[in-house]
């Protein structure tokens, strides 16, 4: 089971909301150093304390984040920050 969780709905397709979420990779990429890349419609990353993958389908994505032990402590705040980008991202 996946320390956080966050599915959005979306009405962008699979395309569009492909795009967008590699947005999100790559302002993570940027600010938080985190390596990822696609398998398919499923966005793998991995970084310092976490790692996961966000599943883009044509109506919705779903996010899993697995986290470190030192990380865990700030679960509720990192779930925040990854449904705020998922909102900022998919309109």
């Amino acid at each position: 089971m996946a320390d956080i969780e966050v599915s959005r709905s979306h009405s962008l397709g699979a395309d569009a909301g492909r795009a967008a979420v590699e947005n999100v990779a790559q302002d993570l990429q940027s600010d938080l150093s985190l390596d990822y890349e696609w398998r398919g419609d499923t966005l793998h990353f991995e970084g310092s304390g976490a790692e996961g993958r966000i599943v883009v389908t044509e109506t919705e994505v779903h996010a899993r984040i697995d986290l470190s032990f030192f990380l865990r402590p700030m679960r509720t705040r990192i779930r925040s920050e990854a449904t705020r980008y998922l909102d900022d991202h998919l309109g």
